[in-house]
């Protein structure tokens, strides 16, 4: 019960999820618990979120260890079985070890899954484990509607200034304190930085106008699921309001940030959404700082989106680039802002 009063505490999805895994582990001694997200584009498919591993040593203490790999049996398992994994499933791997499969679900329908495995049979503990997934699942949903957006499914607005304050804020502390950063398996190339891309539909209103706003809505529907499979598992993807769309990427290169982007931009040009056919985006990007206020860091990709517009649509610009160049001005800061 004080787990369980301890993970309801949590209004962050990321953050419950973490405690979710960690509450499962604390009743079975020697175990792995994966929880995974469901994602029905651009195939039916299982993302590992958060994996923790728990392992008594020689002298019967309780090692923790996050986010192992999940072993590839496992994955080969739930590809094999997706279509069968409506429930919850009891089964045994490759390597004879033993899996409890539950997916979690939010107004009928899988959002997630946790997968628990032991060399050891635990199904003694199978009734304590379902009580916590239901409560899960209650919660979940209580998130998901203050999370996210009712149309796509990707963050909210509300919520992207509370990630971008979460992630500032943690750059800040790590900075002045030397505290290293949990790395959360995020891709680290040489220079990472942290990104703020914003993202607009090119002509959108001709859209609406033409085909109606249920094709409108279709191509949203659309576009964030290619931004789904296109991005990251830690990247974290908004729908700002209307045609707009915001990402943070962190941390990549600055090299590997326009390739991404690029890479993006040519895949929706290249898609054919539904009645309407073709269209383009445009792209704006800029670096995120623990020096710069959040508003003006969307305020520096906003003008590099501006420009993308200028310069004739269907392309990605950068700020830092842009202001090199002498093509903007650079939003200049009152003074130095102590933030935190």
């Amino acid at each position: 019960m004080d787990s369980i009063i301890e993970i309801t505490n949590n209004r962050d999805s990321d953050e419950f999820g973490i405690s979710i895994v960690a509450t499962i582990a604390e009743l079975i001694p020697s175990c792995s618990v994966c929880l995974f997200q469901y994602n029905e584009f651009p195939f039916a498919s299982y993302k590992s979120i958060v994996t923790l591993s728990v392992k008594k040593d020689d002298e019967g203490i309780k090692q923790f260890q996050w986010n192992i790999d999940v072993p590839q049996d496992t994955h080969e398992y739930l590809d094999k079985n997706i279509d069968h994994l409506l429930k919850l499933t009891v089964y045994q791997s490759s390597q004879g070890v033993h899996h409890v499969f539950i997916p979690i679900l939010i107004e009928g329908k899988i959002e997630y899954a946790i997968d628990i495995s032991s060399e050891e049979r635990f199904s003694n503990k199978l009734d304590s484990i379902l009580a916590i997934t239901k409560v899960c699942e209650n919660f979940y949903a209580i998130l998901a509607h203050s999370e996210k957006d009712s149309l796509t499914g990707l963050f909210n607005r509300r919520t992207y200034d509370l990630k971008l304050n979460q992630l500032i804020k943690k750059q800040y502390y790590n900075k002045k304190y030397g505290e290293s950063v949990e790395n959360e398996k995020r891709e680290k190339g040489k220079a990472g930085a942290t990104w703020l891309a914003v993202i607009d539909i090119d002509l959108f209103k001709q859209v609406n106008d033409k085909f109606g706003h249920i094709y409108g809505d279709e191509v949203l529907l659309t576009l964030s699921q290619l931004m789904n499979h296109s991005f990251r598992q830690n990247d974290l993807l908004f729908r700002f309001g209307g045609e707009e769309f915001v990402i943070i990427l962190e941390p990549i290169s600055d090299n590997d940030v326009v390739k991404l982007l690029e890479s993006f931009r040519a895949k929706v040009s290249q898609h054919k959404f539904p009645m309407v056919g073709k269209i383009t985006v445009s792209i704006g990007f800029a670096k995120v700082a623990d020096s710069v206020h959040p508003k003006s860091i969307f305020d520096n990709a906003d003008k590099a989106l501006y420009y993308a517009k200028e310069a004739g649509r269907n392309k990605v610009c950068n700020y830092e680039q842009l202001v090199a160049s002498g093509d903007i001005f650079e939003h200049e800061e009152e003074g130095d802002i102590e933030l935190f």
